[in-house]
């Protein structure tokens, strides 16, 4: 969410005529924005939930004290009084789907956001299948809904430069290695990287784990079969760069996921160079380029022979990635923020 802001303020740099004013609710934290943004920040506390009183009142008296013109709730939630235009960034349904069915939690989610939905001036969304799942749950929004596919950065789309490579990855040399998004949830499926790590015959290959946090790696580790163990690596927190390298490196990036809005690492694995693996569910079936492999997700075998096909590319693997920087070149930032500025405006002109 953090990386869809800053660039969305970062675009509207080169000469857009908005002014920004970025709102947070906990004082402990700056926002982090980009530094030549024009506009200011505006971190305030206000008594009660983040998605109660502060986002429900806190943020709309906020508004009329500032006279903002338009609000962009990028979250996927926003309040239902909207005393300015109000255009929200719906990214999927799974907050719907995933929330502990408490009495407080129904009636923020089945009643009270589906309100301020009804009431917005634009929805935006980030795939067909986010848009398909948003028309499903609530038919009388679907003329309101707008695709906008996120962009990757801009270090992916430019040409190949030599990195930096994080220390993780220089501790490895020379080691065939397989990447896998997702961290820990379920969904996104830790547990099935390492399955098809074992099952591809090649002893060589390690697995390296990006998304578990400190407390997280521990736990991950202890479902891993012990005669494997040495072969997996969790990284900490990679910078842009050394995530760009460590894609560049990979004899492929695993991305078992199940369900997601926008695949981020199908698209900017593809530019880096790397084959991804995936299956074409949900989102990610608008995310096949020229560097994807999409084994049915529960084929075990058909992953593994993925894993194989990827590490005997050779030379075939040059000529894909040159097409696939092509291909990415589709899912830049600076071509969404245009798509939301047009937004932007005719809510304001409504």
């Amino acid at each position: 969410m953090g990386r869809y802001v800053y660039e969305l303020i970062k675009q509207s740099g080169r000469g857009s005529d908005i002014e920004w004013r970025v709102f947070g609710d906990d004082p402990r934290f700056a926002l982090n924005t980009p530094p030549d943004m024009q506009g200011q920040t505006d971190v305030f506390s206000f008594r009660g939930d983040r998605f109660q009183l502060w986002e429900q009142i806190g943020l709309p008296l906020r508004l009329r004290k500032h006279a903002v013109d338009v609000l962009h709730c990028t979250e996927g939630t926003l309040p239902l009084w909207q005393p300015v235009p109000t255009v929200v960034t719906l990214h999927d349904t799974l907050a719907w789907q995933e929330h502990d069915g408490s009495v407080q939690s129904r009636l923020y989610f089945d009643r009270l956001l589906p309100a301020a939905l009804a009431r917005c001036a634009a929805i935006i969304t980030i795939s067909e299948s986010s848009r398909r799942d948003i028309a499903a749950k609530w038919p009388v929004l679907e003329s309101k809904v707008t695709v906008i596919p996120h962009g990757i950065g801009n270090e992916y789309l430019a040409p190949a430069q030599h990195l930096e490579l994080s220390e993780l990855q220089a501790g490895l040399g020379q080691t065939p290695y397989l990447v896998y998004l997702g961290g820990p949830m379920a969904r996104k499926r830790f547990g099935w990287a390492v399955k098809v790590l074992q099952a591809c015959g090649l002893p060589a290959v390690q697995l390296v784990a990006c998304g578990f946090g400190a407390d997280s790696r521990a736990t991950a580790l202890e479902g891993v079969p012990a005669e494997l163990q040495h072969r997996v690596h969790f990284a900490p927190f990679l910078a842009d760069a050394h995530l760009l390298a460590l894609y560049q490196g990979a004899v492929a990036v695993l991305y078992p996921t199940l369900y997601e809005g926008f695949g981020f690492p199908a698209v900017e694995a593809q530019a880096a160079g790397a084959p991804v693996i995936f299956s074409a569910v949900s989102s990610l079936a608008e995310l096949i380029g020229p560097l994807s492999m999409t084994p049915p997700a529960d084929d075990l075998a058909a992953w593994s022979a993925a894993v194989n096909r990827a590490y005997s590319m050779g030379s075939e693997r040059a000529l894909c990635a040159a097409r696939a920087k092509l291909w990415a070149q589709r899912f830049s930032w600076a071509s969404s923020f245009l798509e939301h500025d047009k937004i932007y405006r005719a809510a304001l002109a409504r």
